[in-house]
Formats: C-alpha cells, structure tokens, sequence
C-alpha cells in the first residue's frame, strides 16, 4: 500500500489511490482494525512510564508512530484514521477507543489538577488485550514515544502545525493523508503533477 510505494519510489500511485479512490472516513471505520488501534494506544502509555498526560500528547505519538513505522517497515502501522484537528493530527474516534480500553480494564482516565484547572492523564490499569505487536511495530512506538516525552502539547501542536502537509492540506475532521508528510517538497510537488495528470484521465473515462 502507501508506505510500501513510499519505500520503492513508487508512492505518485498511491497519493492518487488515496486521494481519489479512498472512501469516506464513516465507511473507512467500518473496515478498520479497531483492536490494532487500542493496542498502540495501550503500548504508547507503557512505554510513557505507564501514564500519558493529555489527549493531544496521546495524539502526537499516535501520529509519529506511524510514521516512523512507515519509513522503518514501508507498511501502515495500524488502518485506523488519523483526522485533522485544530491542534494538529488526532486519533479519529479517540474516544470510542478510549472508553473501550476503559472497560476492559486495559488503561484508567483520570483528571489531575494544574493549578486552578484540570488535565486529562490515562494510565495502564495493567490488564492485557489479546492482540500482539511485532518487535518492529513496538519498536516504531518507541521512537515516537521518545520524540515526544520531552514536548509540551503546545510544542507538538506547534510541530506538526508547521511540517506536517497532510494536516495544512485538510479541513478540520477529514481523514489525513499522513505519508504525504514523508515526501521531500520535489517528490510532493512532482507527485500532484502525476496526480492531476491521472486524475484527469480517470474523469475522462468516468464521464
């Protein structure tokens, strides 16, 4: 798929199957691996010392994580998507996934007081889920978890607000391209050449 074009030089092909053939967000959740998701979700706070402090931080890594498996392992780390939030790329459906690893006892939410206001940590309750990640996944997690740990919220909203093209490209609640980030500004402008070039010759045979 994407990352896998992205690492043999072919991702032009799959910026248009993204772009032009992929389905809207609602029918991409009914095909998306829900418990995959929960596991990155659950593996980010354990190796954030057991406790993740804020939804954005939660988000960030989530992001990162992918990415960086993207460019170790040239495939999705999870099918699940990311959308466009005013804080930078978030967790689509964040908190349907959160609540469920609530329930099954995998992580706790908890408000914790900053000065006169109040933040949202998760923690791992210590429960397992039956769902396993490969040593090069977790190790994709790793490296996000340690890009972010010394980062405020601000600062990774801040980040991905300036690099990160998918999100500049989108509306607030679409689903993000997020491996157009990856691309050099050569490799993306050729790209949307290709892409208008293809696009236009797919409109010709749909009309």
């Amino acid at each position: 798929m994407w990352p896998l074009l992205l690492r043999s030089g072919f991702v032009f092909a799959l910026t248009v199957a993204a772009q032009v053939l992929m389905p809207p967000i609602g029918a991409r959740l009914a095909m998306a691996d829900k418990n995959r998701a929960k596991r990155i979700i659950l593996e980010i706070i354990r190796q954030s010392g057991g406790i993740v402090e804020g939804r954005t931080c939660l988000f960030k890594t989530f992001y990162f994580a992918h990415l960086y498996y993207a460019k170790s392992a040239a495939d999705y780390l999870s099918d699940w998507p990311i959308a466009r939030m005013p804080n930078g790329p978030g967790i689509h459906d964040a908190d349907v996934l959160i609540k469920e690893l609530i329930a099954e006892g995998a992580i706790e939410e908890r408000r914790a007081p900053v000065g006169p206001y109040f933040r949202v940590e998760y923690r791992d309750a210590g429960k397992e889920i039956p769902i396993s990640l490969s040593e090069e996944a977790i190790c994709a997690i790793t490296e996000a978890v340690e890009f972010t740990a010394d980062k405020t919220a601000a600062e990774l909203s801040e980040l991905t607000h300036e690099y990160s093209r998918s999100w500049k490209s989108a509306r607030d609640g679409e689903e993000l391209n997020i491996y157009i980030d990856l691309l050099t500004e050569e490799e993306y402008e050729e790209g949307n050449k290709k892409i208008d070039h293809l696009a236009s010759a797919l409109g010709s045979v749909w009309n």
